[in-house]
């Protein structure tokens, strides 16, 4: 079983032990989002000797240009999927020619005229994923809202064919981090974890150790639930700047396009549905509905 450490990443210490550290969750500024510059993260990631996962928002543009810059550092092809209802799912590949296949086939035709959502439901997503050979990852699994796939539910199905689990994410407060390490442990679920980086500054907080330093040796130790993840949160501080930063990016490059409010009325969408459906599975609803048949038996 996978060990999950809160802890300071020792980089040079396992290094010398012979595991090597990938982080599983970084976006460039290829997502509307986040503002990492690609020449700078590949340098950085060959500097401190890790690799990272580039898994922008329902663009694979960043890792695309990567591949045309990467000199020594290991660069895993992914995406991070925003699915019809708000959920967020990372899709990780052996070969970005696989990933750009994927993504040209299966969910480009399906982003329509709005970039922030991808038209697909998440078994949809599990089912079109089996024809590839893919590895689909839950990302931060109880994070507040519509992003977190366990606050909106997912089918057993669903929960049966997820390979991993991200159990430490960079952004997420630990009470919803630990819950997502109860949940794989429980499930019996190969575990990752990654920084969820938006800036380079972020990037290599959270990584996931193994003895592989190729990224099919990397999954396969992974995959066979051996993997040490270190990482810690973020403090309260630098979430609200990072989360101000990363926001204003959003807005502006949205603003640019001239698709603020598609922005808008995608989040507030699926955010608005989300808190509608927790609601009316929460105690309060049912006294209300109950208060109410009371009252109209009376008349």
């Amino acid at each position: 079983m996978a060990s999950v450490i809160f802890k300071k990443p020792p980089l040079r210490k396992l290094r010398k032990e012979g595991l090597f550290g990938v982080d599983m969750h970084f976006h460039t500024r290829y997502s509307l989002d986040a503002v990492s510059r690609i020449p700078v993260s590949v340098k950085k990631a060959e500097k401190k000797g890790f690799g990272f996962a580039i898994t922008d928002h329902n663009t694979i543009d960043g890792v695309m240009h990567s591949y045309r810059l990467r000199k020594h550092a290991l660069i895993i092809p992914g995406i991070e999927i925003t699915c019809r209802n708000g959920n967020h799912v990372l899709a990780y590949f052996y070969h970005h020619n696989e990933l750009e296949e994927f993504f040209n086939r299966q969910l480009k035709p399906r982003m329509k005229k709005n970039p922030f959502f991808i038209d697909i439901s998440l078994p949809e997503l599990m089912q079109v994923s089996k024809g590839y050979n893919s590895i689909i990852c839950a990302a931060h699994p109880f994070a507040p809202g519509a992003v977190g796939i366990m606050h909106t539910g997912i089918a057993k199905s669903v929960e049966r064919s997820l390979k991993m689990i991200e159990v430490i994410n960079g952004y997420n407060f630990r009470r919803s981090n630990m819950k997502a390490v109860y949940w794989a442990s429980k499930n019996n679920k190969a575990m990752t974890g990654g920084s969820d980086a938006h800036s380079t500054f972020e990037l290599g907080k959270v990584l996931t150790f193994t003895h592989g330093d190729d990224i099919e040796s990397v999954f396969k130790e992974m995959l066979k639930n051996k993997s040490i993840i270190f990482g810690k949160e973020d403090n309260i501080f630098l979430k609200t700047v990072m989360s101000i930063r990363k926001e204003s990016a959003y807005v502006n490059r949205s603003k640019k396009q001239k698709m603020a409010r598609t922005l808008l009325r995608s989040q507030l969408g699926t955010e608005y549905q989300y808190m509608k459906e927790k609601f009316k599975n929460g105690r309060a609803y049912h006294m209300l509905t109950h208060h109410h048949d009371d009252a109209s038996r009376k008349k």
